[in-house]
């Protein structure tokens, strides 16, 4: 009789046993930490860049008091460098970038009169141009409009020429305006950026002293300039 109740006790243990294994086999797995989508990079700090575009200025020269008045249409490749540094509070972005770019645009025009108009020519060419400007933006995921305004500076030289006696006057001077534009900047990688932009630059007018040249005098006139620019460009985080 003993025996057979050890027994019945041995089996409910073994069936007990075997179920536990049975429930503890077909339990669903406790699932592990799961990978976090990666977090794209701050807009914060230094960065330093290359941009390249297309530039076109109106720029006009008016002979005070004597009615006259040419316009030019000048119109070219731009490109250079740039860098800057950014801070961040949630969604928006601040900062101040600073560039300087070559600037591709001459234009001569013939200011004679018939039968002969290429007896006298003025001639206007910008050489270079920079800005130094405040910019506030908005990220969004892994894009950022922003707007951007500030100081801007041009290398400008104006020429009045008389082919008759090859005679020419010269006056080179850097222009100090203001900049006002926007864009969107675009990460494609944690340190890498690409940009596009418009710039609107406004450099006033200068007054060009009279100058006696050999035996030609050359009046006193007013040069006036502004430009339009569309770039794009590439900038590198660190």
């Amino acid at each position: 009789m003993k025996k057979a109740i050890g027994l019945a006790c041995l089996l409910g243990i073994a069936g007990t046993s075997g179920s536990l294994a049975a429930d503890i086999r077909d339990a669903a797995p406790v699932p592990g930490p799961q990978p976090g989508a990666p977090l794209l990079s701050s807009w914060a700090g230094p960065y330093i860049g290359a941009q390249a575009g297309y530039l076109a200025a109106g720029s006009d020269i008016a002979g005070p008091g004597s009615g006259e008045f040419h316009l030019f249409d000048l119109k070219g490749f731009t490109g250079g460098v740039m860098a800057g540094y950014g801070k961040q509070w949630g969604r928006v972005v601040g900062g101040l970038e600073g560039d300087i770019n070559f600037v591709g645009t001459t234009t001569t025009i013939d200011t004679g009169f018939a039968p002969d108009p290429t007896v006298t020519q003025s001639q206007t060419r910008m050489i270079w141009n920079g800005h130094l400007r405040g910019r506030l933006g908005y990220a969004n995921g892994r894009a950022m409009i922003f707007a951007a305004g500030g100081l801007a500076l041009a290398r400008v030289e104006n020429k009045a020429i008389d082919n008759r006696v090859g005679a020419t006057a010269t006056w080179n001077d850097v222009r100090v305006g203001w900049t006002l534009g926007g864009g969107i900047d675009y990460r494609v990688a944690p340190a890498t950026t690409f940009r596009f932009e418009y710039l609107y630059d406004n450099y006033g007018s200068r007054t060009l002293a009279a100058q006696n040249v050999d035996a030609v005098s050359f009046a006193e006139r007013v040069h006036k300039l502004d430009a339009h620019t569309l770039r794009a460009g590439v900038s590198w985080r660190f």
